[in-house]
């Protein structure tokens, strides 16, 4: 299996990450009122790190390590009333663990792991700018 499939990447979803996840560094850095450039770094630092965490846990769900906890988690809760389907929602009772696996590996064929891909690039611009232009 490869580390990162750049085919699977699609524009609309990058450019959406891109601005939620820069949003913050650019605020920061506008609104610093000395060594902006520092600040930048910094604040992308950060976030590098924050989308490393969730990009690593997301990568283990595409893996498929939670699967058969969610399927007993879910078999489980509907016992409760409160998470029973709504009563014109029909809900697959006889569904066994193999079927709910292969459900959920169809669901997530095409997936990217846009949270790690982003946070390597930012951890790596970050280090750029700090030890290219800030040293």
């Amino acid at each position: 299996m490869k580390f990162l499939n750049l085919k699977r990447i699609r524009l609309r979803p990058l450019i959406t990450h891109l601005i939620v996840s820069l949003g913050y560094p650019t605020v920061k850095a506008f609104t610093v009122t000395s060594n902006r450039l520092l600040a930048f770094a910094d604040s992308v630092t950060i976030i590098g790190l924050f989308l490393l965490v969730i990009g690593i846990i997301y990568s283990m769900n595409l893996h498929g390590d939670f699967d058969i906890s969610r399927y007993y988690l879910r078999r489980g809760l509907r016992s409760f009333r409160m998470f029973a389907p709504p009563p014109g929602e029909a809900m697959k009772e006889k569904q066994n663990p193999a079927e709910f696996l292969d459900e959920c590996r169809k669901k997530r064929e095409n997936a990217f792991n846009y949270p790690l891909f982003l946070g390597i690039v930012y951890v790596l611009v970050s280090v750029v700018i700090v030890y290219g232009f800030l040293r």
